[in-house]
């Protein structure tokens, strides 16, 4: 959704300064923080998202799971459902076909033989290699209007929101 703009005017907003009609618009629903949450994640995800599947080819779901591997190889994808919450379905067709492009296999838990742990292969980490510094520009622009101060807090409260998740979302709910 474009921003509300106001006439011009010679108190135009500053970069520091939110347009008064976007303002409102983020802070006017009755949910103005899960919204303006969503809306940066939108302006983030969405564009980075869709050119990481038009030059390699992989849908949002792959892209998501190859970026959690390679934080921490060795998950289920029941796993990675759980702390993710995306549903089993989709992430099921994910890894069935990260795995028929050979950017992930499955090894069998040798303590429960029901349970399949997903790795990168080689060439997962080369395709997360070549992505990763274009998502890292993109964050680097979303938070250049925040001084470093402001990025040490803005990375604490994300943290405690995250720690606090299990305690009012369940994967189940979804």
């Amino acid at each position: 959704m474009r921003p509300i703009s106001k006439e011009a005017t010679l108190d135009e907003p500053t970069e520091q300064e939110p347009d008064p009609g976007l303002r409102a618009l983020l802070g006017g629903t009755e949910i103005p923080t899960a919204y303006k949450i969503g809306y940066v994640l939108n302006f983030y995800r969405e564009p980075s998202f869709r050119a990481i599947e038009m030059e390699f080819g992989l849908t949002r779901p792959e892209i998501v799971i190859l970026l959690a591997l390679h934080v921490r190889e060795g998950i289920t994808a029941s796993e990675f459902c759980e702390f993710s919450g995306h549903l089993k379905a989709g992430v099921s067709r994910a890894v069935i076909a990260l795995e028929k492009k050979a950017l992930v296999r499955r090894k069998t838990d040798p303590v429960d033989n029901r349970r399949q742990l997903l790795f990168l292969t080689d060439a997962g980490r080369e395709i997360y290699q070549r992505y990763i510094p274009m998502l890292r520009a993109r964050e680097t622009a979303m938070l250049e209007c925040l001084s470093k101060p402001e990025r040490r807090q803005l990375d604490r409260l994300l943290d405690k929101l995250g720690a606090h998740v299990p305690n009012w979302a369940k994967a189940s709910e979804l």
